[in-house]
């Protein structure tokens, strides 16, 4: 695990890794390209990610419960509300500033906040 990590990758059955490399996570997500989106309309700072083709390729890309009560967490919505998640997804912190990957390193309060989601979601972070 990284001292400052940029994101929070999930997988379909739990484990979840910290990262410093955003390119890292969007390689796990496979081949087929990604997709980013807010978190929520209010949540400018953070985005999630995953593969572009998570949605209609279900035989590919199992649904990932972990990743979705995370987000709700998070967010603070109920799982419902949020949109499917399949495969491994990513949240991550956002700077518009930062030209080359849109990332920055998490706050404490934003990483204290995922920390415990991942726990109440039952992840195993490593």
């Amino acid at each position: 695990m990284t001292d400052a990590p940029v994101y929070i990758l999930i997988h379909p059955d739990g484990r979840a890794e910290w990262g410093d490399r955003i390119s890292v996570a969007e390689k796990a997500m496979g081949s087929y390209g990604v997709g980013r989106g807010w978190l929520t309309d209010a949540s400018l700072g953070l985005r999630l990610t995953m593969s572009d083709c998570a949605a209609i390729m279900p035989e590919v890309f199992p649904a990932n419960p972990y990743a979705a009560s995370v987000l709700a967490h998070v967010a603070g919505l109920p799982a419902g509300e949020l949109p499917v998640t399949r495969g491994p997804v990513a949240l991550w912190a956002y700077d518009p500033r930062n030209e080359w990957d849109s990332t920055r390193a998490f706050t404490d309060s934003e990483r204290a906040l995922v920390e415990v989601a991942l726990t109440a979601a039952g992840c195993s972070a490593g």
